[in-house]
């Protein structure tokens, strides 16, 4: 029970719950409510200050208050982790990337299209030394190098050293971006001749199967003869640009394997002033017979004159 409840005995007043002040006959006042304003000190001592909203005076609590301060803070800490996370995982993942991004390349390079770098004279003035010219790897998946292409081939045998691993990869890497010549034993010339077609060449002009080919493309001409020559089935028979500055199929190259087609050349895109597009000269011979046999006719000499 209170002791506010408890009757006063014998006349006697209730002690006071506050120090009289000097000459005071009053309890003293809080906040003006008279004798009973301690109850709402008491009770004003656990509010929030309506002046300054989320401070909490001393002697309260607020369940509140605590939790939206922690909130904030969480936040805080999550951008801070976010801000300093993202550099960190990126550096995690860069290496991952790089391997990627050789793999594609090595993937692009082997099965779609490459980049070559031209050493020599010998397709002038259809490519010039230092050029760099784009080869694609689609199209002989679906036909067979046709009469007047333009095409990057291996030459049969084995370098004279045999490349490490990582000589290979740099020199992939290289011959990809262009930056790096090619081996040796890769040439770019043009389809003059396929399977079964007879070559020869008379006074520079060149015959296919007894037809004259127009090559525009030739600027160097080349006065000399050569054949005729039946090129076997599945071989190809090349000719460069530069007749007079060519090794190709008339001297040390000979018949070529179909196989050995890398790619057909689409495109000069270095430098800018050569930029220009390699779609090659079709050489049309339909209706011209192909001889039936793959080996030349004999040659038969000229009767002897003899003296009665």
């Amino acid at each position: 029970m209170d002791q506010r409840d408890v009757p006063p005995r014998g006349g006697e007043s209730p002690p006071p719950l506050w120090p009289r002040a000097a000459g005071s006959s009053h309890l003293p006042e809080h906040g003006g409510q008279g004798a009973h304003g301690w109850h709402d000190d008491i009770a004003r001592s656990g509010a929030v200050d309506d002046a300054h909203p989320g401070v909490q005076q001393m002697g309260g609590s607020d369940d509140g208050a605590p939790e939206e301060a922690g909130e904030r803070r969480r936040r805080s800490d999550d951008t801070k982790d976010r801000s300093g996370g993202g550099v960190s995982t990126f550096l995690r993942e860069l290496p991952i990337l790089i391997l990627v991004a050789f793999v594609l390349a090595f993937l692009l390079r082997t099965f779609v299209v490459q980049v070559f770098f031209i050493p020599s004279s010998s397709m002038e003035p259809t490519l010039q030394v230092d050029d760099r010219m784009v080869v694609e790897k689609l199209t002989f998946r679906f036909r067979e190098p046709r009469r007047g292409d333009v095409v990057v081939f291996e030459e049969n045998g084995s370098p004279l050293t045999t490349p490490t691993g990582s000589d290979r990869v740099l020199r992939g890497i290289g011959q990809f971006l262009g930056v790096i010549p090619v081996d040796a034993r890769d040439f770019v010339k043009r389809v003059i001749g396929v399977g079964g077609d007879e070559v020869r060449i008379e006074a520079g002009q060149v015959f296919v199967n007894d037809a004259p080919l127009d090559e525009p493309y030739v600027v160097f001409g080349d006065a000399d003869d050569y054949g005729p020559v039946t090129v076997p089935a599945d071989h190809l028979f090349f000719l460069g640009d530069n007749r007079p500055n060519s090794s190709d199929s008339r001297r040390s190259l000979g018949f070529v394997p179909a196989d050995a087609v890398v790619g057909r050349a689409v495109l000069i895109i270095w430098p800018l002033e050569h930029w220009n597009s390699l779609t090659g000269v079709e050489h049309d011979l339909e209706g011209v017979p192909v001889p039936a046999s793959d080996t030349p006719p004999a040659l038969t000499p000229p009767p002897l004159d003899v003296a009665a």
